[in-house]
């Protein structure tokens, strides 16, 4: 592979499969194929470009090294520069789409120059949870609420002023309705900003 791949991100994600026995002649990708495909951010960027447009017709392999090389570098695809372009082709060219073939995830015709999601990669449903330094994962939030509301409760069920002036129920409600506002808001977050496929960016790119 030649040029230098970009320094990864750190990205924890999860991944939730939904695959019917499309040919029982095909062994479907394991879970663990799927971690190898997503442990690379230019195949995660690709996976990302190819389900969001998923159609009818195989994708050119040029139409998606210069996506992934917009994404990567924060740019629009129409100021690359051929170098640019040349380096995040030419490692998709060589390695990492048939790395993702060998996989299971996609057909990638070399001589033709064009790579198609195979069923097994349309079905395959992946979220990315990437957090910032100002963040908190969905997985702490939920936490700190959690412990939060325990607090409130046992001092409103201790009488402790001046949690004792507010009736029970209304505590009840109150714990009820923040549960369900945040998840809410994370089932929101998870549909359309962290699932790979979506169709802004990929859920690691800042827009």
């Amino acid at each position: 592979m030649s040029g230098s791949t970009p320094r990864e991100q750190n990205a924890p994600f999860g991944v939730a499969t939904s695959i019917e026995s499309v040919d029982d002649s095909v062994d479907p990708p394991t879970r663990d194929d799927v971690f190898e495909a997503l442990s690379n951010r230019r195949r995660r960027y690709a996976l990302h470009h190819l389900k969001r447009i998923d159609g009818d017709e195989p994708v050119e392999l040029s139409e998606i090294s210069r996506q992934v090389a917009a994404w990567e570098l924060g740019t629009d695809p129409r100021e690359l520069s051929y170098d640019d372009r040349k380096n995040v082709h030419t490692s998709l060219y060589q390695f990492h789409a048939p790395k993702m073939d060998e996989l299971g995830l996609v057909q990638y015709d070399q001589r033709g120059g064009t790579v198609e999601l195979t069923e097994y990669g349309r079905e395959i449903d992946v979220y990315l949870e990437t957090v910032s330094e100002e963040q908190i994962p969905w997985s702490v939030y939920f936490f700190l609420l959690s412990a939060g509301m325990i607090v409130l409760v046992g001092a409103a069920w201790a009488d402790l002023f001046p949690f004792s002036t507010i009736p029970d129920i209304a505590w009840a409600e109150v714990v009820a309705s923040l549960f369900l506002l945040s998840s809410a808001a994370f089932v929101y977050h998870s549909r359309y900003s962290m699932r790979v496929g979506n169709d802004g960016p990929p859920p690691e790119v800042e827009e």
